[in-house]
C-alpha cells in the first residue's frame, strides 16, 4: 500500500468517518415555544371582535415600519447586491412585498397583532445582527449562512408561532428579513 493510501475494512463507526478536515456543521435546536404569543393570540381574538377599525400603528412597530435615519438609504436590492446576493434580488423583493401586505393586514386592526408582529420582527432583527451578520462578517461561505439563517431564524420563529393565527410561513419569515434589510434594520454586508 503507498503512503496516502486509507484502508478500513471490518470496522464499525458511531458516528461520521472524515478522512481529512471535518467543515460540517451541527445544528440542535431545543426550542419549545412561546407561551408569550399563545397568551397574545388569545388576546388578538378578543380585541379584534371588539374593536374592528383600530388602524393606528403604535410607535415601535412605526420604528421597524420606517427607514433607519443613521443609514445611507440604498434600497433593498442594492444591498442584497452588495452582500453578493444578485441571484435572489426578485425572490427577497417579491417576499419583502407580500410580508409588508400581511403586516398592514394583520397588524391596523389590532394593538396585540401589533406586539406579535414586534415580537416576530425584534427576534428576527437581534439573531440577525448578533448571528448572522457576525459569520457574513467573518466571510463564512453562503452554505453556512443560509444553514445558520433557517436553523437560528425560521426554524424557532415558526415554533414561537405556535398556532400561527396569521398563517405566516418560511417565505413570510424570510419576507421578515428583507423588510428589515430594505428598511435598514440589518444588512448584508459589512
Amino acid at each position: 500500500m503507498a503512503d496516502n493510501e486509507v484502508s478500513v475494512s471490518n470496522s464499525k463507526i458511531g458516528d461520521k468517518l472524515v478522512g481529512r478536515d471535518d467543515n460540517s456543521l451541527n445544528f440542535t435546536n431545543q426550542y419549545s415555544g412561546s407561551a408569550y404569543l399563545e397568551d397574545l393570540y388569545l388576546k388578538f381574538e378578543v380585541e379584534k371582535n371588539a374593536n374592528p377599525e383600530l388602524k393606528a400603528l403604535c410607535d415601535e412597530l412605526n420604528f421597524l415600519n420606517t427607514q433607519v435615519q443613521n443609514e445611507k438609504v440604498i434600497g433593498l436590492e442594492a444591498k442584497l447586491i452588495a452582500g453578493n446576493k444578485q441571484p435572489i434580488v426578485d425572490y427577497a423583493l417579491e417576499l419583502k412585498q407580500k410580508f409588508y401586505m400581511k403586516l398592514m393586514r394583520t397588524s391596523q386592526y389590532s394593538m396585540v397583532a401589533q406586539d406579535i408582529n414586534i415580537y416576530i420582527l425584534s427576534k428576527i432583527k437581534r439573531t440577525f445582527i448578533m448571528e448572522i451578520f457576525t459569520m457574513i462578517c467573518a466571510g463564512e461561505s453562503e452554505l453556512k449562512i443560509n444553514m445558520l439563517i433557517a436553523e437560528r431564524i425560521i426554524n424557532p420563529v415558526k415554533t414561537d408561532l405556535g398556532i400561527n393565527l396569521f398563517k405566516y410561513t418560511e417565505e413570510d419569515i424570510m419576507g421578515m428579513i428583507f423588510y428589515l434589510t430594505g428598511n435598514c434594520h440589518i444588512k448584508w454586508a459589512s
